[in-house]
């Protein structure tokens, strides 16, 4: 099989999850072509002129977010924001779940990045976003203190942030004791909500648990990056799913036109690349 083969399939198949082409690629050492390829399909994966050319491609996103794994530099960081960062995005739970691996990943490789992560959760607290930024919350697993502390706890005492015991239990796990009073002043609100089975009392108990974690030094950080293990295992499990359906459920109509940049991301019109075949 060539790189070209191997893309060729990524962009025909219908059905399934083209294990043998995934694989040849992500062998393949490190490609400046296939990043940008992953790049120009990450940030347009929800892009309904872009993303796919027809219905037939639902999940070419996440085949390319999957190569990322291994064809990625720090460039790749803003286009893993994109997906968490678009409002109103479709509820396409893997390549959610693949992009928080890869919000991990990118953070531990490029450690710098993590203010980048939290700057764009930032922004879209500032925003009042629907966004599902919660995701780019595994990056304060590779938050410091003396670095992010400051940052995160603005996060925590901000009244517009969103899934904020989630937050609190990254920062626990993560051990950033400056932030360790502003999880304590969240849960003194709370302390009033004691009727078990309401939302409050389950943000009450989710922030006590917080607050234990501070002080359990035998506790193992729950970071997606470190947990799931290798890619092909993981979407083995999952290949059933994609048997049955397709799982991203892309209703993209193809509506690219003949003299826009082809979806396939060849640089080319489409008219020139992909409509021909």
């Amino acid at each position: 099989m060539t790189k070209a083969e191997a893309l060729a399939i990524l962009h025909t198949r219908t059905s399934g999850i083209p294990f043998e082409a995934l694989e040849f690629l992500y062998s393949l050492p490190y490609d400046e072509d296939l990043e940008n390829k992953i790049i120009f399909h990450l940030d347009n994966a929800y892009d309904e002129r872009i993303a796919t050319l027809n219905r037939s491609l639902p999940n070419l996103p996440l085949w390319y977010a999957i190569l990322a794994e291994v064809h990625s530099s720090a460039r790749m960081v803003p286009s893993v924001i994109n997906l968490f960062t678009t409002a109103d995005s479709p509820d396409w739970d893997l390549l959610d779940e693949q992009g928080l691996f890869l919000v991990g990943m990118l953070s531990e490789r490029f450690p710098e990045n993590v203010s980048t992560f939290l700057d764009a959760i930032e922004k879209q607290v500032s925003k009042k976003s629907n966004a599902p930024y919660l995701f780019m919350y595994d990056s304060i697993y590779f938050a410091k203190d003396e670095t992010h502390g400051a940052q995160i706890g603005r996060l925590l005492g901000n009244p517009d942030t969103g899934w904020k015991p989630l937050l609190a239990v990254h920062v626990a796990e993560r051990r950033l004791l400056s932030c360790r009073g502003e999880v304590q002043k969240l849960h003194e609100t709370f302390l009033p909500f004691t009727q078990k089975g309401t939302n409050e009392n389950l943000i009450r108990e989710e922030l006590q648990y917080a607050l234990e974690l501070f002080d359990d030094v035998t506790h193992t950080p729950g970071c997606y990056f470190h947990q799931r293990g290798e890619w092909v295992s993981h979407y083995k499990s999952a290949e059933q799913l994609f048997a049955e359906e397709n799982p991203m459920l892309a209703n993209i109509f193809n509506n690219v036109g003949r003299n826009d940049l082809c979806p396939c991301g060849s640089g080319k019109k489409y008219k020139s690349c992909c409509l021909k075949k």
